[in-house]
């Protein structure tokens, strides 16, 4: 079954700095703040720190380079900082708007992610946890690739688990009532006089980022007694290479 996703703007917003959406994948609610108002980010943190009963909390994790609006044709392939960085706790999340002349949660955010309770889950994690530390100054103290969770988790041999994408991920771990019906690509490069204009069908379209660290979130929830251990094995290289 292939699980439809749609996306409802609350107009009762009247903050400039923060747009509020109900992001529904088939019958899940995930409740999604877009915002770069400190307030709201320090506040969304620390309700996330409340949200677990238990001592590790879970936090599904993406982000998003947008294309910048004129490149030059050889600049196409440049390394940019991240403009939108997307979290997850399940039925809630928050896309925060991290260009630079916006990031003044940045100490909340450090503290958060430096936070010993928090495991964050996602994808290609050695590079996305590069990328905000050279760019961003922000450190993830226990980063969870997802792939290698599946890989401990499942113990799978006849599966290449480390090659499977985010979806391949989902069906093999939580199902496959977890098939999405993505959107098409949101954006075609138009040449004009050696630049490159990105055109966007529509902003509601970044609402789905919010899909992929739900995801991330569920798979660490169903694999959950093997978080640590993986947390554990990174933090073992770590001090090898000291």
């Amino acid at each position: 079954m292939v699980l439809e996703i749609s996306v409802e703007r609350d107009l009762t917003i009247e903050d400039p700095k923060t747009d509020a959406y109900t992001v529904h994948v088939d019958t899940q609610r995930i409740l999604t703040v877009v915002t770069h108002s400190e307030s709201i980010v320090t506040k969304w943190l620390k309700d996330a720190l409340k949200s677990s009963i238990k001592s590790a909390v879970l936090v599904g994790i993406t982000a998003e380079t947008e294309d910048r609006w004129c490149w030059k044709e050889k600049d196409r392939h440049k390394e940019y900082p991240y403009d939108f960085l997307c979290l997850n706790i399940g039925a809630q999340s928050l896309v925060y708007e991290t260009w630079e002349t916006y990031f003044r949660a940045r100490h909340s955010l450090v503290s958060f992610l430096e936070n010993p309770r928090v495991f964050v889950i996602g994808r290609d994690m050695a590079n996305l946890s590069r990328k905000l530390k050279v760019h961003h100054g922000i450190e993830i103290r226990n980063a969870v690739d997802v792939n290698d969770l599946a890989i401990r988790g499942l113990r799978r041999d006849d599966l290449d688990l480390g090659r499977y994408d985010l979806d391949q991920l989902a069906r093999a771990v939580l199902g496959k009532q977890m098939d999405l019906a993505r959107p098409e690509d949101d954006f075609y490069w138009k040449p004009r006089d050696n630049e490159f204009y990105r055109l966007t069908r529509c902003d509601e379209l970044k609402l789905f980022w919010a899909i992929d660290p739900y995801l991330c979130f569920l798979i660490g929830l169903e694999l959950i007694d093997a978080i640590d251990g993986a947390a554990s094995q990174k933090k073992v290289k770590k001090k090898k290479k000291n």
